[in-house]
């Protein structure tokens, strides 16, 4: 019995090495890979998605990526890029709003901004370097929100300002896609 126990255990350890050989051999290729990728802006679940239909904004549809998770969960800027704006970004509409802390970044290697919305505390000011990866900011529930999350947006037409009435028809929104990959 004795005999078998060991060959049992040899057998299981060596399995055990083979699928960590096939692990490491994986991640060695994966991780130059998702260096190249930019990073989802916060952990949580990505509930609410662009293009979904909604009533409170002129164009009828959700402009961003909505990421529920706990306030004061971290939040990263998904790119290099600079600081333009933190205060707060409303939309047309009385109560339509990202509260008094939301951020946005020029992300100049796309030519692109992103905004990031009802936090409950930004940590960087306009001017302010950031880079792909760094904390900005910790999700809150402040402004137009029914439930603790970020408001995630890519936008490609030039901020001026306050966004107050973005854009007309929403035609300078872009889906943020799905080509973001975990921190």
């Amino acid at each position: 019995m004795k005999r078998r126990s060991v060959k049992r255990r040899r057998g299981l350890g060596m399995a055990l090495l083979t699928v960590g050989i096939a692990a490491l051999v994986a991640w060695q290729w994966l991780l130059p890979q998702m260096r190249e990728w930019p990073h989802v802006p916060t952990y949580g679940a990505m509930s609410w998605g662009y293009g979904q239909p909604v009533s409170y904004q002129s164009c009828g549809f959700h402009t961003g990526d909505d990421w529920f998770a706990p306030i004061g969960t971290p939040i990263f800027a998904v790119e290099d890029g600079t600081v333009l704006y933190v205060g707060p970004l409303w939309l047309d509409g009385e109560g339509v709003g990202r509260g008094p802390y939301s951020i946005v970044l020029y992300h100049e290697a796309g030519d692109y901004w992103t905004t990031y919305g009802h936090n409950s505390v930004a940590l960087v000011e306009a001017g302010d370097e950031v880079r792909r990866g760094q904390k900005i900011a910790e999700v809150g529930d402040l402004g137009y929100s029914p439930a603790p999350h970020l408001h995630f947006e890519k936008v490609v037409t030039p901020f001026t300002g306050n966004w107050e009435q973005p854009f007309v028809g929403c035609e300078g929104y872009v889906d943020p896609g799905d080509r973001w990959s975990p921190i």
